[in-house]
């Protein structure tokens, strides 16, 4: 057997189980299947025949008496035998009869005892769930069933209204046996009087549902009737609530007084309507007046289905002896879900609908009981005992009844399921009219920290106490896990709003951190209490350590206060030394509570954040630094022991059963109803509170005050109470007092819609002192140097500068903002170029900001030096960001990858002046820059006419990959270079773009946002931390991140306007200076005159080639030791103006007596250039250029010096007298061609030109010079004697040396000699035709 019970509502008392289940009889014995006394006298006929033959034969063999006796003997042996088998087979079968039938019975004994067992239990489990009308007014006073029963009940509107026969819940199933003729007849009938006395119960409970059915006639005598009605109403007004059902009574005038009890059912008060003795009660004569009364909604409820959506609240109406007219709206014929017509009608008819019940009552002939039948249309009658109960019981039950109701609910309703207001709680009434002096007032050591948070199951506030347990508070550190729609946010809103109301800022500050960004602390960051708001980590993890530094650093600070206070050992102690007047010079150091949301997700986040957590759970408490961590779950695996921190739990309802046992040690929070802000609070190992949280985020309850309040005194007036309207004679006064202070109280509800944690929040913004800033904002906005320089002025000898950063000496200025977390504060960011870090290193990704930090470091410098004293070198391969700085007063120059004369003119310029500074430091006994520097601020007369000089090079991938030779070139100068006063501003994109040699000496580094964070020499965490979308971030050498200013003075922060920022600069600087500009690029022309170039160095006996880029000065080749020259151009570079100006040199440093031109020119483009006398041949033709050479060295092999020569000769030459030979071939690709080379003689003499008086100017295309062999183009070569390269394609390969030919301005070459190499401007010489 087995005993089940229905589920029933959480919080109400369990009834006694029902029993259930099956019980299967065995079967009664069958009937004794012994031996009959046919065969038994058979068996014994046997022997007894053979008996009477051995009497026969003994008495035929002895004859005489003694035979007679001897046969008689054995006759009568033998008729013993016979007789004794018989009684023995007798009694046997009866023996075993008896036996088995007393078996059986004690089996059906216990069977019996099991049935009355189960027959008690039934009987006690229907009792309770459907108790006896005399019982009722007992229930009210005890109160504790009092509207038990819910909609989600089994039971809920399930009503007794007689007492008859049922099953016995244990089903007694009768064995499948023989037929009752084979069984035996005592045990069969004693299993069938069980069966009949036992499976069916007489008098218990019958009930019936009155929302299966529309409408329910109760026909009979009228008291019977009315009794029963009376009996039906009053168990169902018990144990439903108000709020869930509405009884109401239509009754004709005569029958209104057996109704007047019904006044005192709080069910029958209406929502909609009241008089002067409270809520209109639904007792009425009057069809349309009782409608009026009742849920308006009724009107709109659909047809009556036994299956349909429960309506609420069920209203059971009562008809007495009324007539409905037809088409009513509410009683109809087909019915209205959720409404129970109970009719009393004096005629009935047929039963047509099986959705109404008819109950009939009779009076038995032998007692006072009434007999009802229940009749539903095409279901067997059910017969029982009708309930009876008088008007006397009925009012009993109704007048305990009234106390519980209070008009809006009951007054006994469960205080989990209702929302409670906080300032309620906290005792401060209306909020708008918060008083903070008196909530901020001082609070005893006891109730410090002490806040209520909800109520518990009795109503009783639940306090929730973050002191730690040595204070007999909860705490110090607490958890809050609750699922999605449980109210977790709700329940820290009122924490946080109720710790604020009861302490002041200089009891208790407040971070809060929100890891997804929600909105459970929208609308905080206006109390003075809060110290932190930290939202949106999710979006930007690098944040999250940021977080960890600032918590770690309020950690830092605390101690170390309280050290330098007096070494106090917890803030306990400090503050009972600041507040007992002992130190009262101590500021005061409030507690600190850290409330972190979706903890769970931040840890999966960063794991090592819990670390910080942990640390916090060891030290807080002496501290004062209490945390409350809160999550949708709980991850018991990445808390690494902060579970044993967490000292108070609470828990909300959970996704599952075990994470409930993980936070609670129960899975109780896992069966809490989906009503958000309903959990448990576990302040210790031994306790377990079940509450509701308060609300805040709602708007307050109107406060108004009533009638009476107007008069200034309370007016009373005794009333009647009864069925009908009660009207008052002070009804109008009050209605309109009640109306003047509702309309007002609707006009405040209009004006003010804020919440109540709004309105708390700004009640307290701009209240008590400001709490300790744990948390700045983010480097999201970029300074500007008005900002960073706030004395920026216009000085009529400095122009536009900042005086306080001047007077820190020089090169010192500052370029941004550094965050420092960690020390809670932030500073400017500065650069001292003026000593060993004077070369600057600048590293980051693409768009990462390296142009524009390039270009604060220049107007960092501008500003606080004149133009006189510093001056800019910009190599711009950044995409031309410093164009806007081209005019700038202290701007040199700036250089762009598309102009590669300007960078090679700009790097020669910086070293000339380097080189030309080192001579000028020796020829003056200056020391150092430093010297130098403080010389010639002093007046005394030592000026280079430059002061310190930076070479800013935005983008030095650039420069390595298309101006190689200048890298080497910027690396060997910066070896040296601070001594003089020149620094190097680099920027890259990777610290691998800068070679070792240069990269060691880079002092100031500043690394913004690299492409990867492995490739950072500064700190790979920090470097991985640096946000992506934030243009100007980076990170320090002393490991703090930072944010460069922008380099404009309009205090326009917004990037996107920079340009113009940065032409604003400008305009200001040029507007405030007064002095003459500073130094210029001087840039090599891209035409020059041969007598320019002769006029620079009159004196000189080289043969000038052009003007040099390095010095702006004319170079040339000394013929007499470097005989040859070799050129290379594309056709209108400015290879036969070469030549020409070679020639025209040639006779400016010989006369006609001293050498000879030897000119080669197919293209005649030297024709009649020169006088006769000059030109010993001018060939055309390959035929002429072989005659003509062929003399040439035929006539100079006679000059080879012979075994007479001595060695004095050969030093002077002067074994040999005659004019200098000049072989100058133009156009050599045609003059060399397959079909031979008319000056390949020549080879031979090369070697000895220089002895013998020979030169050979030779000038080729490039195109293919890279790929063809020439003999004499390769001895040039060998013999390493001077080129020059002039413009060409690179594809070339190498010509000269090893350079490559690259595209330039015609006339624009590389002049390569063994001395140097340099780029050049071939001058034009004057042509003798004028062009």
């Amino acid at each position: 057997m087995t005993a089940t019970t229905p589920t029933y509502r959480e919080g109400r008392i369990e009834p006694p189980p029902m029993p259930q289940g099956r019980v299967e009889i065995q079967p009664p014995p069958p009937l004794y299947a012994g031996e009959s006394m046919a065969s038994n006298l058979i068996m014994t006929a046997i022997p007894m025949v053979g008996s009477l033959a051995s009497v026969i034969f003994v008495a035929m063999s002895n004859t005489g008496p003694r035979g007679m006796i001897m046969a008689g003997g054995f006759l009568v042996a033998t008729l013993g035998f016979v007789g004794v088998s018989v009684w023995r087979a007798k009694s046997g079968k009866t023996a075993q009869i008896t036996s088995d039938r007393r078996e059986y019975l004690n089996y059906l004994r216990t069977i019996r005892e099991l049935a009355r067992t189960a027959a008690d239990q039934q009987r006690h489990h229907l009792g309770w769930i459907h108790p006896a009308p005399t019982a009722l007014p007992a229930m009210a006073e005890d109160r504790t069933r009092v509207w038990e029963r819910a909609p989600e009940d089994p039971d809920f509107l399930l009503v007794r209204y007689a007492v008859g026969p049922q099953h016995l819940g244990l089903e007694l199933v009768p064995p499948d046996s023989e037929t009752i003729d084979k069984l035996d007849p005592v045990a069969a009938s004693a299993l069938h009087r069980l069966l009949a006395t036992h499976r069916v119960l007489h008098d218990l409970p019958t009930a019936v549902a009155l929302a299966s059915f529309a409408r329910i006639e109760v026909t009979g005598s009228e008291d019977a009737v009315r009794s029963q009605v009376r009996a039906l109403l009053t168990q169902t007004a018990l144990l439903h609530a108000p709020e869930r059902l509405i009884i109401a009574v239509l009754a004709h005038p005569s029958a209104l007084p057996e109704w007047d009890w019904v006044k005192w059912l709080p069910h029958a008060q209406s929502r909609v309507a009241n008089d002067a003795a409270g809520p209109r009660r639904l007792v009425s004569s009057s069809l349309d007046e009782l409608v009026d009364l009742l849920p308006p909604d009724l009107h709109e409820r659909p047809r009556f289905s036994p299956t349909g959506a429960v309506a609420a609240p069920h209203v059971i109406l009562v008809l007495d002896n009324v007539m409905i007219p037809p088409g009513h709206s509410i009683i109809t014929d087909e019915g209205v879900q959720g409404v129970t017509v109970i009719d009393l009608p004096d005629r009935w008819d047929e039963l047509n609908d099986d959705t109404r019940l008819r109950l009939h009552l009779e009076p038995t002939a032998h007692s006072d009981r009434v007999q009802a039948t229940a009749v539903v249309m095409r279901q067997e009658p059910v017969r029982g005992y009708a309930d009876q109960l008088s008007i006397a019981g009925a009012e009993a039950l109704a007048r305990r009844l009234t106390p519980l109701y209070a008009g809006e609910g009951p007054a006994r309703e469960d205080a989990l399921t209702a929302t409670s207001e906080l300032t309620d709680l906290l005792g401060i009434g209306d909020i708008t009219s918060v008083s903070l002096a008196q909530t901020w007032r001082p609070r005893p050591p006891r109730d410090r920290l002490r806040v209520p948070i909800g109520v518990g199951a009795d109503g009783a506030p639940i306090n929730l106490d973050i002191k730690e347990s040595a204070q007999q508070g909860m705490g110090p550190h607490g958890l809050v896990i609750g699922a999605t729609g449980s109210g977790k946010s709700e329940v820290l809103r009122t924490l946080v709003l109720g710790l604020a109301l009861t302490h002041s800022p200089e009891i208790l500050n407040f971070v809060l951190v929100d890891f997804k960004g929600g909105a459970t602390f929208a609308g905080m960051a206006g109390m003075p209490h809060v110290s932190a708001i930290i939202t949106n980590l999710s979006e930007e993890l690098t944040l999250v350590d940021r977080m960890q530094d600032a918590l770690s650093g309020e950690m830092t600070r605390r101690q170390e206060l309280l050290r330098a206070s007096g070494n106090y050992g917890s803030l306990r102690d400090y503050e009972k030394a600041r507040t007992s007047g002992e130190r009262p010079d101590l500021e005061p150091l409030p507690s600190l509570l850290i409330v972190c949301d979706e903890f769970s997700e931040l840890l999966s986040a960063k794991p090592e954040f819990v670390d910080l957590f942990v640390a916090i759970g060891r030290l807080g408490r002496s501290l004062g630094i209490h945390l409350l961590l809160s999550s949708q779950r709980l991850e018991e695996g990445r808390l690494r022991g902060l579970d044993s921190h967490l000292s108070y739990r609470i828990g909300l309802r959970t996704f599952s059963e075990s994470e409930s046992r993980s936070v609670i040690g129960v899975g109780d929070a896992y069966r809490l109803p989906a009503v958000p802000g309903l959990g448990f609070l576990k302040p210790d190992q031994s306790s377990l509170w079940r509450f509701k949280a308060a609300y805040v985020s709602g708007p307050p309850k109107r406060r108004f005050g009533g009638a009476g309040a107007l008069g200034g005194t309370a007016r009373h007036e005794a009333l009647p109470f009864s069925t009908g309207l009660v009207t008052s004679r002070l009804e109008h006064e009050a209605a309109s007092a009640a109306a003047v202070a509702e309309a007002a109280a609707a006009a405040a509800a209009a004006q003010e819609k804020r919440s109540t944690f709004d309105i708390a929040v700004d009640l307290m913004e701009g209240q008590g002192p400001a709490a300790h800033q744990v948390w700045l904002p983010p480097l999201d906005v970029p300074d500007t140097f008005d900002q960073l320089m706030p004395d920026l002025v216009a000085d009529p000898v400095l122009g536009l500068v900042s005086p306080s950063w001047r007077a820190r000496g020089p090169l010192r200025f500052p370029l941004g903002t550094v965050d420092m977390p960690r020390d809670q504060k932030r500073e400017t960011l500065h650069a001292d170029l003026s000593g060993a870090a004077g070369h600057v290193a600048i590293v980051g990704a693409p768009r990462s900001g390296k142009s524009t930090l390039l270009r604060t470091i220049v107007t960092g410098l501008a500003l606080t030096h004149t133009p006189r004293e510093v001056q800019f070198y910009v190599l711009d391969f950044g995409g031309g960001t410093f164009t806007g700085l081209k005019d700038l007063a202290h701007v040199a120059g700036v250089g762009t990858r598309a102009e590669p004369d300007v960078v090679r003119r700009m790097v020669a310029e910086v070293i000339g002046i380097t080189d030309a500074r080192e001579q000028f430091f020796r020829a003056h006994g200056i020391d150092t820059i430093e010297t130098y520097r403080a010389r010639r601020a002093a007046g005394d007369l030592v000026d280079d006419g430059y002061g310190d000089i930076f070479v800013v090079v935005d983008g030095w991938s650039t420069l390595r990959a298309e101006f190689e030779e200048l890298e080497g070139e910027l690396q060997t100068l910066a070896q040296r270079a601070l001594t003089f006063g020149v620094h190097i501003l680099a920027s890259a994109t990777r610290w691998m773009d800068f070679r070792t040699g240069i990269r060691d000496i880079l002092g100031t580094r500043f690394e913004l946002r690299l492409g990867e964070a492995m490739d950072s020499e500064v700190d790979r965490k920090l470097a991985a931390n640096i946000p992506i979308d934030r243009a100007g971030r980076g990170i320090t050498t002393t490991r703090y991140h930072f944010l460069g200013a922008l380099p404009r003075v309009d205090g326009d922060s917004n990037p996107a306007t920079l340009g113009a920022g940065v032409v604003d600069l400008v305009a200001q600087v040029a507007a405030c200076w007064r002095g003459p500009a500073g130094p210029k690029l001087r840039l090599l022309p891209t035409r020059v005159l041969l007598s320019d170039v002769r006029a620079q160095a009159p004196e000189s006996t080289e043969v000038l080639l052009g003007i040099s880029e390095r010095a702006l000065a004319p170079v040339g080749v000394d013929v007499a030791h470097e005989p040859h020259l070799l050129v290379f151009g594309d056709g209108q570079s400015g290879k036969s103006t070469l030549l020409r100006t070679y020639m025209h040199e040639v006779m400016r440093i010989y006369g006609p007596e001293r050498a000879q031109l030897f000119i080669v020119d197919y293209r005649r483009a030297h024709l009649g250039e020169f006088p006769d006398e000059w030109v010993g041949e001018y060939c055309t033709t390959a035929d002429q250029t072989t005659d003509a050479i062929e003399g040439i060295t035929e006539f100079l092999q006679t000059r080879l010096p012979g075994p007479n020569v001595t060695p004095e000769q050969l030093r002077n030459r002067s074994w040999w007298e005659g004019r200098e030979a000049f072989i100058v071939v133009d156009d050599y690709e045609l003059v060399a061609t397959s079909q031979g080379n008319p000056v390949a003689s020549v080879v031979p003499l090369l070697a000895q030109a220089a002895d013998i008086g020979m030169h050979v100017a030779i000038a080729r295309r490039a195109g293919g010079a890279g790929r063809s062999y020439d003999p004499l183009i390769t001895a040039l070569r060998d013999l390493a004697q001077p080129g020059l390269l002039l413009s060409g394609d690179p594809s070339e390969g190498t010509l000269i040396g090893q350079l490559r030919p690259v595209p330039a301005p015609p006339g624009r070459g590389r002049l390569l000699t063994r001395r140097s190499l340099d780029v050049v401007q071939v001058p034009v010489a004057p042509s003798a035709h004028g062009s």
